[in-house]
């Protein structure tokens, strides 16, 4: 059995949680890529700037979203947090994923050079895998994913805090 269905039957997620719970393991997985395929394997990119840069966003990011979603689950909600939370992952995801970017970027020379995980397959297959092209069609699928990423935290912020605009009242 596993930790998903044990904590369903524990009543710690119900079926109407389950898609946000697979929504919130989604970053873990992507930074879990980014920072042992990329950051890790290679020396080099460890001291750039830009890995300093991902760190401070994704930190920046998890503790405004694990603060909210703690308070939230013990049903204490704090309007200045509430509006941090649904507002502040609007304009730093975007610049998470630019940072992301960046550093599979700056690791794609050395990816080239080294070889690192690419691989070349025996007669029956007889085909290799060029790692630099499957971090290139990453970056493809990251760009992708962020447009339907921000069109959901946007209606997660409309439904959460409303539309925020300001009518005008005709005289």
């Amino acid at each position: 059995m596993d930790m998903l269905s044990f904590y369903m039957i524990d009543g710690v997620f119900s079926p109407s949680t389950l898609p946000k719970s697979v929504n919130q393991s989604e970053p873990i997985t992507e930074r879990i890529i980014v920072l042992f395929v990329v950051i890790n394997s290679q020396e080099e990119v460890q001291g750039k700037y830009v890995v300093c840069v991902l760190f401070f966003l994704w930190n920046l990011l998890d503790v405004v979203r694990y603060t909210y979603n703690m308070l939230a689950r013990m049903g204490i909600y704090y309007l200045p947090l509430t509006w941090l939370n649904f507002s502040l992952c609007i304009p730093l995801y975007p610049l998470s994923v630019l940072a992301k970017a960046f550093a599979i970027c700056v690791s794609l020379p050395y990816f080239e050079s080294f070889g690192t995980y690419s691989i070349k397959l025996p007669f029956p297959f007889a085909f290799s895998i060029y790692f630099p092209y499957v971090l290139k069609m990453y970056l493809l699928v990251l760009f992708i994913g962020m447009c339907f990423i921000i069109q959901n935290l946007f209606s997660e912020r409309k439904t959460h805090l409303g539309t925020g605009s300001i009518k005008k009242k005709r005289s």
